[in-house]
């Protein structure tokens, strides 16, 4: 299921546009301050009108890139933080270039379809380098069925078989603040995967037996 981006925003149906970056995000960056503080690229893909984006730019020292597919999020988002100095691309995540020592996942990942969840794990581990992390907060269980999204609910489960392979999950914990209606046990989820070292297989080839 394919989703005009473009079109929700022209016409105004954005429910995920809060006016203001996820309420767990300054613990979430203070708990991981060894991650955002030594980060020197962040990339927030699917960053809307940019607020999460501008919070991370304001406490780290990291160049960070806003990422969005639909050129009006990325139009306001240049107008609402025109002073800040951060970066904004419009841009399609599963073709976007570069490597980025941090990555920030909120509503994302649930926004796309279901079928191309692989890609969006794929394109995880291809623009972090080993080492490097992703932060998010996964939006686990919207008020309604599956099938009618964006969003998109997932499960834990589904969530580990997308990420485990290239990642490692080091910590997780339902969040401690939220946007009002998002309440209650299961809904969101906060993660920290980092890249797994990747192996030089050719290398490995050339050990003697």
């Amino acid at each position: 299921m394919s989703v005009d981006w473009s079109a929700r925003y022209q016409s105004g149906e954005t429910p995920w546009e809060k006016g203001e970056p996820h309420p767990e995000l300054p613990f979430l960056l203070s708990q991981h301050q060894e991650v955002a503080g030594d980060a020197e690229r962040i990339l927030v893909p699917g960053c809307g009108f940019g607020h999460d984006a501008n919070l991370i730019h304001s406490v780290t020292r990291a160049e960070v890139l806003g990422l969005d597919i639909a050129e009006e999020a990325i139009a306001q988002a240049k107008r609402e933080y025109y002073e800040t100095g951060l970066a904004w691309a419009h841009g399609d995540l599963f073709e976007w270039p570069g490597r980025y020592d941090l990555v920030f996942e909120h509503t994302c990942f649930c926004a796309i379809a279901v079928e191309r969840r692989a890609d969006y794990a794929a394109a995880m581990a291809r623009l972090i380098p080993e080492n490097g992390c992703l932060l998010g907060i996964f939006f686990l269980n919207p008020d309604h069925d599956r099938e009618a999204g964006p969003p998109f609910g997932v499960t834990l489960d589904e969530l580990m078989g997308f990420f485990q392979g290239d990642f490692d999950l080091e910590w997780s914990e339902e969040p401690r603040r939220t946007y009002p209606g998002r309440e209650g046990k299961g809904r969101e989820l906060s993660m920290l995967w980092r890249r797994k070292k990747i192996r030089n297989l050719q290398r490995e080839w050339e050990q003697p037996i």
